[in-house]
């Protein structure tokens, strides 16, 4: 049975680049349904790209890829679905924070979380929080802070999608507990 993964790779900027990643990982028989452009900057790119491939055939893919000059892969693990889902799990996330049913903290964690496709995810108090570096993200909320972890590194983009996704909880869970503490029953 096929699986999905995801593999985040660095790759020399430049035209025909992308397609010379996708020609290795339809060679080894994978199926690529989506590619996200992270970052390009300095003349390199990153990109995550969404792969259906057989197990059998991922040493293969990973081989091809160690293999090619111009490509370095950063990591490759288990799929959380495509780039556009991302966007119906926040919906579906801020909205249960506004009708109340999902406890802030849980929102915030499950949400941030899964957008970053992070190892793990928790809520701390500011004082008990490590240090944010390449592969620890560090996001400081209202009383609390917001730690999570991958086993790769984090884009500045990403950071700051983080740090706009946790804010925005906090705020949604506000209005939701405003609202939930003004209806009155009849």
């Amino acid at each position: 049975m096929p699986m999905e993964i995801v593999l985040r790779c660095a790759l020399t900027d430049r035209p025909g680049a992308l397609a010379a990643l996708a020609g290795a990982v339809g060679e080894a028989g994978g199926d690529i349904q989506s590619v996200e452009v992270l970052e390009h900057d300095g003349g390199e790119a990153l990109d995550d790209l969404v792969v259906v491939i057989q197990p059998s055939a991922l040493g293969n893919l990973l081989d091809r890829l160690a293999g090619m000059p111009d490509v370095e892969l950063l990591h490759a693990g288990p799929s959380r679905g495509h780039p556009g889902d991302a966007v119906s799990r926040l919906a579906i996330g801020f909205e249960a924070l506004l009708a109340g049913t999902m406890p802030p903290e849980r929102a915030i964690v499950t949400l941030v979380g899964g957008l970053l496709r992070a190892s793990s995810a928790e809520v701390c108090s500011p004082v008990d929080a490590p240090r944010g570096g390449r592969r620890t993200l560090v996001v400081p909320l209202d009383d609390t802070a917001l730690v999570v972890r991958r086993d790769y590194p984090f884009t500045a983009a990403e950071r700051e999608r983080a740090v706009t996704v946790a804010q925005a909880c906090v705020r949604a869970a506000a209005v939701g507990q405003s609202s939930l503490g003004s209806s009155s029953p009849g």
